[in-house]
Formats: C-alpha cells, sequence, structure tokens
C-alpha cells in the first residue's frame, strides 16, 4: 500500500511537474509570441519611421528644388530685364548715334553745296577776269593791227598817189613826144611784168611767213599769238606759277589726284626752267572729266605756252598727217616760254 501510494505521489508529482512544464512552454510560448509581436510592432514602426523620413527627406528635397527652380526663373527674369533694359538703351544709343550723324552728314552735304556754289563763283569771277584780260589783249593786238594797217596804207597811198602823178606827167610827155612813148609802152610792159613778178613773190613770201609764223590748221586753240607783233615779248613766267600758286582753284580733283597733277606741274617748270628735255603725259578718263582743263592749268601753272588739237582730225589726212604734225612741231619751236602739246582724242589715229 505504502508503495502504491507513493507510486500514485510520484505519479502526481510527475503530472504536476508536467503540468508545470506544459504552463512553463505555454508561458514561454506567449512571451515569445509577444515578442515576435513586440519585434514585429518594433520593424513595422521602424518601417513607418523610415517612411516618414523618406516621405520628410523627398518633401525637404522637392521644396528646395521648387525654391531652386523659383530663384532660377527669379534669375532668369531678372537677367532678361536686364536684357531688355540693354537692348532699349543699345537702340537709344544707335538712335542717338544716328540722328548725329545725319545732321552731320546734312552739315556735310551743305557745306559741300556751299563749297561748289563758291567755287562756282570763284570760277565764273576768274573766267570772266580771264576773258576781260583776253578781251583788253586782242583789243590791244587789233588796235597795233589797225594802227600798223592805217600807216602801211597812208604809205601806200602816198605810194599810188605819187606813181599816179608820175604816170600822168608821163602820159602827157608821151603824147607830145613819139619817142617817149614807144618807151612809155615798154616801161609800162615792164612795169606790168614787175607787178606780177611782185604778186607772185608776195604770195610765196606770205606762204612762207604764215608757215613759219602762222598757226598751224590742225590746232583747235592755243595761248601763243597766232602771228606775234614785234616789240611784244612773251611774259616771263611768275614766280608764284612756278612754285605751285594759283592754278588748281577752278579744277575739282580729288586730294591725291591733285597733289599728283601739282607735282608734274612743278616738275615741268623745273625741266623748263632747266632746259631739261620734257616728259609725256598720258590723261586717260571719261569725257567731260577735265582732262582738257587740267592740261590747260598744267601750261598756264608752268609757265608754259599751250596748244590743243584733237587726234579726230589726223586720222583722215591720210599721208599728208606726219607733213601736218611736222609743221606743228615746227610751230611749236618759235614759242619763247616752251610748248605744252595737248592732243585730244588721241586713241583715234594712235591706236590703227
Amino acid at each position: 500500500m505504502q508503495s502504491q501510494e507513493e507510486t500514485r505521489l510520484a505519479e502526481m508529482a510527475a503530472e504536476k511537474v508536467r503540468h508545470d512544464i506544459y504552463w512553463k512552454v505555454k508561458e514561454i510560448e506567449a512571451k515569445r509570441k509577444m515578442g515576435e509581436e513586440y519585434r514585429e510592432n518594433l520593424k513595422q514602426q521602424s518601417q513607418i519611421e523610415a517612411q516618414r523620413l523618406r516621405y520628410e527627406d523627398e518633401l525637404a528635397k522637392k521644396r528646395k528644388q521648387e525654391e531652386r527652380e523659383a530663384e532660377r526663373r527669379r534669375d532668369a527674369e531678372l537677367v532678361r530685364m536686364q536684357e531688355i533694359g540693354a537692348l532699349k538703351r543699345e537702340q537709344a544709343r544707335r538712335a542717338t548715334e544716328q540722328k548725329i550723324l545725319e545732321q552731320e552728314l546734312q552739315t556735310l552735304k551743305e557745306r559741300a553745296k556751299n563749297d561748289r556754289e563758291t567755287n562756282k563763283e570763284n570760277a565764273i569771277s576768274n573766267a570772266k577776269a580771264k576773258a576781260h584780260e583776253a578781251k583788253l589783249t586782242e583789243d590791244y593786238e587789233r588796235r597795233m593791227l589797225v594802227e600798223l594797217m592805217n600807216g602801211e596804207k597812208e604809205k601806200w597811198l602816198a605810194a599810188i598817189n605819187t606813181t599816179f602823178q608820175h604816170i600822168e606827167g608821163g602820159l602827157r610827155t608821151l603824147l607830145t613826144d613819139r619817142s617817149k612813148l614807144v618807151m612809155g609802152i615798154g616801161g609800162v610792159t615792164a612795169l606790168a611784168a614787175g607787178v606780177y613778178t611782185t604778186r607772185e613773190g608776195a604770195r610765196v613770201t606770205w606762204g612762207y611767213v604764215n608757215r613759219i609764223l602762222g598757226q598751224p590748221s590742225l590746232i583747235r586753240e592755243s595761248s601763243m599769238r597766232k602771228f606775234p607783233l614785234p616789240g611784244l615779248k612773251a611774259l616771263k613766267p611768275s614766280s608764284a606759277s612756278l612754285s605751285g600758286g594759283a592754278g588748281f582753284e577752278n579744277v575739282i580733283l580729288h586730294p591725291s589726284l591733285k597733289r599728283r597733277i601739282e607735282h608734274l606741274a612743278r616738275a615741268t617748270a623745273n625741266t623748263k626752267s632747266h632746259d631739261a628735255p620734257f616728259r609725256n603725259m598720258l590723261f586717260y578718263g571719261h569725257p567731260g572729266t577735265g582732262k582738257t582743263l587740267v592740261a590747260r592749268e598744267m601750261a598756264r601753272k608752268s609757265g608754259l605756252d599751250y596748244a590743243m588739237m584733237t587726234g579726230g582730225d589726223v586720222a583722215p589726212l591720210g599721208s599728208e598727217a606726219v607733213t601736218k604734225i611736222h609743221e606743228i612741231f615746227d610751230w611749236a619751236k618759235k614759242s619763247q616760254k616752251g610748248m605744252l602739246l595737248f592732243i585730244d582724242e588721241a586713241d583715234a589715229f594712235l591706236c590703227e
């Protein structure tokens, strides 16, 4: 009985131990579940906190990006406003410069117009003065020729009157004396022969004088007198003309071309003063550009006589052209100042 009781007590103790172990296991299992749930909750809370932090970080980044974008837009707008302001200022500056340039251009145009009018008036005045001077010279030469012709006329009239008086006396004598009549007829015959001989001799002499002193037919214009009068000496060129004084004021040229022409005029004057051989010059350009006027003014500035001919007059002469040109050069050598020969339209016969 005692052993059964001990066995039963042992079984009850074992059952109690099993029961305690069961509840311990249950308690441990519950604690484990609670720990797992706690860990799961912590994990979820951590995830939620991480998501919240990420969301807040994304919001902060987005806010900063929006702030930077807004600042960039403000900067871009500020730059655009500055560019617009600079463009307006540049446009205003250009408009002001354009206005100033137009005013300066208008001033230059008015000044050029005034200069042209002044040069035109000066040219007209100089032309009138030169024409008046030429007219006075021509009148003086005409008076000298008239006086010379009147003197010659009086001499011839006196000679004719004397001749007729002698003829009248001779006729009276001849009519009264037959031998003298025969001699008179012979004298009249000799006189007729003498008159014929004198006329032919005068014609030949006049042709020679005209060839030596007269102006050749090819010369259209010249500053040298056609028939120089005795006692009238050529005027010596003034020092002002040789040293570069007035002479090209009536000619409107480009400054560089004008300096070149003045240099050629001074060189020509120095060539004449040193008796050196002259150089040839070729002027080319469209009609009406002032080539003839420049040649005339260059001759005057150099203190030389000038003569002008046209190449179109030489071409039709054919074989006589050489003789006519030799006559021109022979005539030019008679100038006491020296001659500047200007051949206009020279290509009319030089190009063939």
